[in-house]
């Protein structure tokens, strides 16, 4: 049977949920007696029968901890800015769902928001990312970093991946035979990224590598990126 899901924190025997969560579950209208699931965010989800509900409080007491799968490959997605901040308010669910383990907002060459524009948004995307595991399940939600510049990407991670609109040689399934466990992937925004910066990277270490014969939206790339990262190493 499929029980509501909840964010809360974990006392002793019992669940409790506050501010935001306790009044989801009251509109819900959540009441003593229902059995609802309830994450930590400390790795643990649990089934817990609801003792007291209100609009700013909600105590369960836990029956039992259910199995809950980590991931095994930590994807960390560095995106240029758009020039449409709400362009990531509407990718985050997506990247959620497919796994993404931190994100962090790139300006480049072809990004022409602030970064003090940027800085502005990073409360809303958490509270996106957190809402979003609810729904699939996973034990944490993406880490929001805040902006760098592309001079600052690191190139620490098993395999660090650039992925390039005019790179025509090389792709990810040419290393699908890899062990990794963990990955950086680098996008561009719609702009794409300039000579200079293709050529910086690759002198960093990363690996330019096409997604597509056709040229993608950012959006349509930053998902195919992470579904061929995941069926590479993951699958």
């Amino acid at each position: 049977m499929s029980y509501p899901i909840f964010i809360g924190r974990k006392e002793d025997g019992f669940v409790i949920l506050d501010k935001d969560e306790a009044h989801h579950a009251f509109v819900k209208r959540i009441k003593p007696d229902y059995l609802i699931k309830v994450n930590d965010l400390n790795g643990h989800i649990y089934l817990a029968k609801v003792l007291e509900v209100s609009k700013k409080h909600l105590k369960a007491k836990i029956l039992e901890e259910l199995p809950a799968e980590k991931a095994d490959l930590k994807i960390n997605l560095y995106l240029c800015c758009p020039n449409q901040l709400s362009k990531i308010d509407e990718l985050l669910p997506f990247i959620t769902e497919l796994g993404v383990y931190k994100f962090t907002p790139v300006l480049c060459k072809n990004s022409a928001v602030k970064e003090k524009d940027v800085l502005k948004k990073i409360d809303k995307w958490k509270k996106i990312t957190l809402n979003s595991i609810k729904q699939c399940k996973r034990l944490y939600p993406v880490i929001i970093e805040k902006p760098i510049k592309i001079k600052d990407l690191p190139s620490d991670a098993d395999f660090n991946a650039l992925f390039y609109e005019r790179e025509r040689e090389d792709n990810l399934k040419n290393y699908c035979h890899l062990k990794i466990e963990n990955i950086n992937s680098v996008i561009g925004n719609e702009g794409g990224f300039t000579e200079d910066e293709v050529k910086f990277l690759k002198e960093k270490g990363y690996k330019s590598l096409s997604l597509s014969k056709n040229i993608l939206r950012m959006e349509t790339a930053v998902i195919s990126s992470i579904c061929q990262i995941n069926f590479c190493f993951s699958c």
